[in-house]
């Protein structure tokens, strides 16, 4: 997985690790505050933290807030939640035999 954070008016991309089994607890637990009505601020908060954590704490909470628009940021959080708790995150790269990987669609 990847983020493009605009920080000190440049595009900075950062990608994720494999995650570990506790970010597929956290982001089954979380997946449930990514309903518009149940956001509040701590609420978003905590889901900005999560992705800080799949994201290995290369950006902080405030690059995140600071380096997208209010139109990918939502966008960008339910990918991160949804791609660790559906298992498709360790599938975006290659597979064991060297082929790129594909997410399964989910229909």
């Amino acid at each position: 997985m990847k983020i493009t954070l605009m920080l000190d008016n440049e595009e900075k991309t950062f990608t994720a690790g494999r995650p570990k089994g506790r970010m597929v607890r956290r982001a089954i637990r979380l997946a449930g505050s990514l309903k518009p009505e149940s956001i509040t601020e701590e609420t978003l908060d905590e889901l900005v933290d999560y992705v800080v954590d799949v994201y290995g704490k290369q950006f902080t909470i405030d690059d995140f807030y600071d380096g997208l628009y209010y139109d990918e940021m939502m966008d960008k959080i339910t990918e991160t939640i949804e791609a660790i708790a559906n298992g498709t995150a360790g599938r975006l790269g290659k597979s064991k035999n060297g082929q790129a990987g594909k997410a399964k669609e989910n229909c």
